[in-house]
């Protein structure tokens, strides 16, 4: 008899009624107390607002943080800045000579974007444009498609008016809900391969992957023959000086190692300047200062005036395409592209990350009344991004810097936001920080993400391989939306396939689904002051232990 817990529960939690033969019981196993939601919960029209009181604001001591540690978690969006020279840079191949009211609209949207999730919601979620979306609507839609880009804007507004709807009515509520459950456990880890997938290229990361004609992708050179060797080598220090300062359990681990790194790149450029620094960008130039883009990361300035002239309102004048013939059917593909990625995308970073920050409760869900409002902050801030010229506002998978270093609550999305608002006037400052002092740090926080998968039962395969399918399409088709949509696929069309076994076994052909529909309807009771995901009730008590198991 294999005595282990683990055993026990993956053996008491099986749903196939086949499984439970031979097992004895004292009294019923109870895996968690929980409550039916009410109509208006499960409807989105409920939220919790009990974090703001004077007593404990934030609820900052009831989920066992302090007001130090979610200060210093928010300061963490140095690994998000990245964003403000990237999405201006890439938006301005379609709106020329807006760079720097790109920049402002950038950082005001993912100052709104925190703002509405940290008081709203109390969830330690960072938002800002997203990089998927922002390639879409520049390449696919803009350049790709010519649609003006006051007509993508009011596509973003409209598709984030689409998730106001679907939010306030419990769609998206019941659609997220009704993800199995191996799929909802391996979507941290997914998320985290998708990080690292970003942090080992070129473009934002620590450019240890490169094209290969053969393979794919293979190791860039470290040889000292490769000017890219110099950029490698300091990112793998950023890495080791990072993992140690985590192995040692440093506070402000993730924050060190992007200063770390980021001083001794800016050292070396203000000493030797970019004739002869072993630091310049883009990867693959081979030092060639006359290369198109070529650029080291020094601030070139320390204020910028703010301002969001031609930009801010352009929307305005793109509802037309609407209607219009020529451009509708490129208008409402571009709505439908920015709906569906944006709300897996966004559900999938939200259970990922509050996963890790022990916020879920132990079917891996979020509570509904704050789940709401998370989701409602998140439609909100698309609109608002839409509105300022920027595209679609999203929750980011680097959210997971900030509950690393013990984020728990909605300060720090506050702090993460405010940092935004004062990055604005020194957005040359912010903007300087390079990839190879970022990059390392998203490949741990992947690392990080990475436990979810052993709330994954392993034993289990109508579970599992829909589970393995959903995490490593993420990295591999570079869209945590497809990763869960193929994760759905495979998990209905085994379902499909072993409904004709079920019924000559003489059993119900539908009991996975059952079971996961009656799940909707429950979630977890918030008990004292322990958050859910603290609590170990997953695993029955020593009384409710079975006497033999065959």
């Amino acid at each position: 008899v294999h005595q282990s817990r683990t055993f026990l529960r993956r053996h008491l939690c099986r749903t196939d009624a086949s499984d439970m033969t031979g097992v004895e019981f004292e009294e019923p196993v109870k895996s968690m107390e929980t409550k039916k939601p009410s109509m208006l919960e499960f409807m989105g029209l409920a939220g919790n607002f009990g974090h703001l009181n004077l007593s404990d604001p934030f609820d900052v001591k009831k989920r066992r943080s302090t007001y130090i540690t979610e200060i210093r978690a928010g300061m963490t969006f140095l690994a998000m800045a990245y964003i403000l020279p990237v999405n201006s840079g890439m938006l301005s191949l379609v709106i020329p000579g807006k760079r720097e009211e790109l920049v402002c609209a950038t950082a005001l949207a993912a100052f709104c974007g925190c703002w509405l999730m940290g008081i709203l919601s109390n969830y330690p979620f960072m938002l800002a444009p997203g990089m998927g979306t922002n390639a879409f609507f520049t390449f696919t839609i803009c350049l790709g498609r010519g649609l003006p880009y006051e007509a993508a804007f009011a596509a973003v507004f409209v598709a984030g008016c689409i998730f106001i709807l679907l939010s306030i009515t419990g769609l998206r509520t019941l659609m997220i809900r009704l993800f199995p459950e191996g799929v909802k456990e391996s979507i941290g880890a997914g998320v985290g391969l998708f990080l690292c997938f970003i942090a080992f290229q070129s473009s934002e990361g620590m450019g240890l992957s490169v094209a290969d004609p053969a393979t794919l992708v293979t190791l860039n050179s470290l040889s000292p023959s490769n000017y890219d060797s110099a950029k490698l080598w300091l990112s793998i220090a950023v890495l080791c000086v990072t993992a140690t300062l985590f192995a040692a359990k440093v506070p402000g681990a993730p924050l060190m190692g992007i200063l770390f790194g980021t001083a001794i790149c800016w050292i070396e450029g203000f000493c030797r300047g970019p004739e002869h620094s072993v630091f310049g960008y883009p990867f693959g130039t081979d030092g060639d200062r006359s290369a198109n883009g070529f650029h080291i990361y020094v601030p070139t300035s320390i204020v910028a005036a703010p301002s969001l002239t031609g930009l801010s309102g352009s929307l305005w004048n793109g509802f037309h395409a609407a209607v219009d013939p020529a451009t509708a059917a490129t208008f409402w593909t571009a709505v439908a592209t920015f709906c569906y990625t944006d709300l897996l995308d966004s559900s999938g970073t939200f259970f990922a990350v509050a996963k890790v920050a022990g916020l879920t409760d132990k079917r891996g869900n979020l509570p509904l009344a704050r789940q709401n409002m998370a989701y409602l902050a998140d439609a909100i801030a698309a609109l608002i991004g839409s509105m300022l010229g920027v595209s679609t506002v999203a929750t980011f998978a680097e959210s997971t810097a900030g509950v690393a270093d013990g984020a728990k609550t909605g300060l720090a999305s506050l702090v993460t936001g405010t940092c935004f608002l004062l990055a604005i006037p020194i957005a040359p400052v912010v903007s300087a920080v390079p990839p190879l002092a970022s990059g390392p740090i998203l490949c741990l926080l992947g690392a990080l993400m990475c436990s979810s998968v052993r709330g994954i039962d392993w034993d289990d395969y109508q579970e599992a391989m829909p589970a393995f399918v959903a995490m490593v399409t993420m990295p591999f088709t570079f869209s945590i939306g497809y990763g869960i949509i193929a994760g759905l696929l495979l998990w209905i069309a085994i379902q499909l396939l072993l409904a004709p076994l079920r019924l000559w076994r003489k059993e119900d052909p539908l009991m996975r689904c059952k079971a996961l529909w009656a799940g909707v309807f429950l979630e977890g009771i918030e008990e004292g002051d322990t958050p859910l995901g603290e609590k170990d009730t997953d695993l029955p008590s020593e009384s409710s232990l079975p006497h033999e198991i065959p």
